[in-house]
C-alpha cells in the first residue's frame, strides 16, 4: 500500500547530496478537514439542485412513464405483482412504492415522479459518504463531482423509471457493507446488510449483481482470515440474500423471462458467451466505452470521453487492487455477473438498464484520475489540471444541454388540452400508436368520445398500413402525434395531404396535433382490358 507523506522526504544517507523530494500519490481515505467537508457539502448541494431541476421541470410523461404510469393508476397493489401491460418490466417495490406516492397526491406526473427523485437525492448523499471513506480528500471531491453532474443519472432522477432508484441502491448496499469489507464485525452490521439486501431485490432488479459483489467480496475475506464465524456470518447473510432472491423471482421475475418483445428489442446487447471471435471481443470494448459515455455520464455527443473513462477505470481498479483488494473484488463481480446474465440472455447491456452501475465505476475512475494527475503533474501541471477540468466540465456542460432540452420530452398534455379547446361535435380523433399511452393516461378523467377516436396501429415494416389506417377517416379529423419513430409522421401526413388539406397546426416539443378536412378517398382508376396487358 501506498504511505502519505505529509511533507516531501530528503534523501539523508549521504549528507552532502541535495535534498530530492518524493511525490506519492495519495491514497488515503479523506479527512475529516473542514475544507473538505464543506467542498463535499457544497457539491451535494450542487447535484441536488440540479436534480431539483429535473424533477420541478414538470415535463409530459413520455411514452414509457406513461405505459408504466397505466400500470400504476389502473391497479390495485396486489395487482401489482402479476405480469404488467404494455411490455413493462419494473421491481414490484419500486412500483408499490409510486403507487403509495399517487394514492397520497393524486396521479399527477410530480407525485408518480417522486419516489425516484427522493432516492435519487438519499443515493447521491450516500455516494458522498462512501468516497470520502475509500478514496483520498481530492479524489473524492472528484468522484463526487463526477456523480453529482452526471447527466443521466441527473435526467432520470426526474422520471418515474426505475433506473435512479436501482443507482442509489447500488450505493446504499456499497455504504453498508462497506464496514463489514474492510473486516469490521458486529451482529449489527451482519443483520443489517442481511435485511438491506434481502429487501434490496425486491426493489431493483441490478441490486442482485451489486450483492453478488459484496457477498464474493466478504465470503473471501472470511476464507482468507480462516475466520469460522465470520464464514458462517457471511454465509447466512448471503443465504438470506438468495432465499430472497428467489421468492422474488418465482413471484415476479419469472414473467419477464419469457417476454419475446423486450428480448427482441435488447436483441443487440446481449454478450456472445462464449466469445466465438475476434468480432465479440470488439462488441465487448465497444460497450465498454459505450457504458462510460451513457449512461456513466463521461462527456456525450460534445466532449466524447468515454474511451479515457474507461482506461481511467481500469488504471484505478488495479490502485483499488493493490490497496483494498476486497473492495476491487466488490466492485469488479457485479460486471462480471452482468456479462454472464447478458451471455445468458436475461440482462441486456445497454443504455438506462446499466445506470446502477454508474456509482460504483465512478470511483475507479476518480481514482485513476488522480492518480495520473499526480503523475502528470510532475512534467506538465497545466495538462494534469485540464484533464481534471475536462473529466468535470464535459458532463456538466452535457447536463446543462440536457435540462434546457430534455432528450425524452413528449409535450402531449398541452396539445390535447389545446384539441378540446377547439373540438367540434363529428370531429375524428386519429391518435399515431406511439403518443397512444401518453394519449390513455392524460384521457382518462376528460375523455373524447369513444367513438370518435381511432388508435393507429405500428406498421414499421409496411409503411402502406399507415394510410390503410386512414382510409375510413373523412370530415374533421385530429391527427395526434408523440414519440414518434423515423419518418412514419412524414408518410401519414403525405397519406393526409393527398385527400385533404391542414388547416390547424399545435406544436408543442416532441407533440403535434394537425387539423385535417379530408375528402372520401378517390378509388383507383381500372386499367383498360386487353391482350397487350
Amino acid at each position: 500500500m501506498e504511505t502519505t507523506k505529509s511533507a516531501p522526504s530528503e534523501n539523508r544517507v549521504q549528507p552532502g547530496v541535495k535534498a530530492v523530494k518524493v511525490v506519492v500519490a495519495d491514497s488515503a481515505p479523506a479527512t475529516n478537514s473542514p475544507r473538505v467537508t464543506a467542498a463535499l457539502v457544497v457539491l451535494v448541494l450542487l447535484g441536488g439542485g440540479l436534480r431539483t431541476a429535473a424533477f420541478l421541470a414538470d415535463r409530459c410523461l413520455w411514452i414509457d412513464e406513461a405505459m408504466l404510469a397505466l400500470n400504476l393508476v389502473d391497479r390495485t397493489p396486489r395487482q401489482l405483482f402479476d405480469k404488467l401491460d404494455y411490455n413493462q418490466g419494473a421491481p414490484v417495490g419500486f412500483l408499490l412504492a409510486v403507487k403509495a406516492s399517487i394514492s397520497a397526491f393524486g396521479p399527477s406526473a410530480w407525485a408518480l415522479r417522486l419516489g425516484p427523485f427522493l432516492a435519487s437525492l438519499a443515493g447521491l448523499v450516500g455516494f458522498a459518504l462512501v468516497a470520502r471513506r475509500l478514496l483520498s480528500a481530492p479524489a473524492a471531491l472528484l468522484a463526487v463531482a463526477l456523480f453529482a453532474l452526471s447527466p443521466h443519472v441527473v435526467s432520470y432522477a426526474g422520471e418515474c423509471k426505475q433506473y435512479a432508484s436501482d443507482a442509489a441502491l447500488a450505493v446504499g448496499l456499497f455504504a453498508v457493507a462497506l464496514g463489514l469489507i474492510e473486516g469490521q464485525g458486529g451482529l449489527w452490521r451482519w443483520l443489517a446488510l442481511a435485511v438491506a439486501g434481502a429487501a434490496a431485490v425486491w426493489c431493483s432488479h441490478p441490486a442482485a449483481f451489486v450483492l453478488g459483489g459484496i457477498g464474493t467480496a466478504l465470503l473471501a475475506l472470511a476464507a482468507h482470515e480462516r475466520d469460522r464465524g465470520r464464514l458462517l456470518a457471511a454465509g447466512l447473510t448471503v443465504a438470506a440474500w438468495l432465499v430472497s432472491f428467489a421468492a422474488c423471482y418465482f413471484i415476479c421475475l419469472k414473467q419477464l423471462d419469457g417476454n419475446k418483445y423486450l428480448t427482441h428489442y435488447w436483441s443487440d446487447h446481449f454478450f456472445a458467451l462464449p466469445p466465438k471471435g475476434f468480432g465479440d471481443l470488439v462488441w465487448l470494448a465497444d460497450h465498454a466505452i459505450m457504458f462510460f459515455t451513457v449512461p456513466g455520464g463521461f462527456g456525450g455527443a460534445r466532449v466524447p470521453l468515454g474511451g479515457l473513462a474507461t482506461v481511467l477505470a481500469m488504471i484505478g481498479l488495479r490502485e483499488f487492487g493493490r490497496e483494498r483488494r476486497l473492495v476491487a473484488v466488490a466492485l469488479v463481480v457485479p460486471v462480471a455477473l452482468v456479462l454472464f446474465a447478458s451471455g445468458m440472455h436475461k440482462y441486456p447491456i445497454g443504455g438506462r438498464l446499466m445506470l446502477f452501475l454508474v456509482p460504483l465505476a465512478v470511483l475507479p475512475v476518480a481514482r485513476g484520475a488522480w492518480v495520473v494527475f499526480a503523475a502528470l503533474a510532475e512534467k506538465n501541471r497545466l495538462a494534469a489540471f485540464a484533464m481534471i477540468a475536462m473529466l468535470v466540465v464535459a458532463p456538466l456542460w452535457e447536463t446543462v444541454a440536457m435540462l434546457r432540452r430534455p432528450p425524452r420530452h413528449e409535450e402531449l398534455n398541452p396539445v390535447l388540452e389545446q384539441v378540446r379547446n377547439e373540438y367540434q361535435t363529428g370531429d375524428r380523433v386519429f391518435v399515431y400508436y406511439g403518443a397512444r399511452p401518453a394519449f390513455t393516461f392524460y384521457t382518462r378523467e376528460h375523455p373524447f368520445p369513444a367513438a370518435a377516436v381511432t388508435f393507429g396501429e405500428e406498421h414499421r415494416d409496411a409503411p402502406a398500413g399507415y394510410r390503410a389506417d386512414l382510409a375510413p377517416l373523412r370530415g374533421r379529423v385530429w391527427v395526434i402525434v408523440s414519440h414518434r419513430h423515423g419518418d412514419e409522421e412524414t408518410v401519414i401526413r403525405a397519406a393526409l395531404d393527398c385527400r385533404g388539406t391542414c388547416e390547424r397546426e399545435v406544436q408543442r416539443p416532441g407533440a403535434a396535433a394537425n387539423l385535417y378536412l379530408l375528402r372520401e378517398p378517390t378509388p383507383p382508376t381500372p386499367l383498360p382490358s386487353g391482350r397487350g396487358e
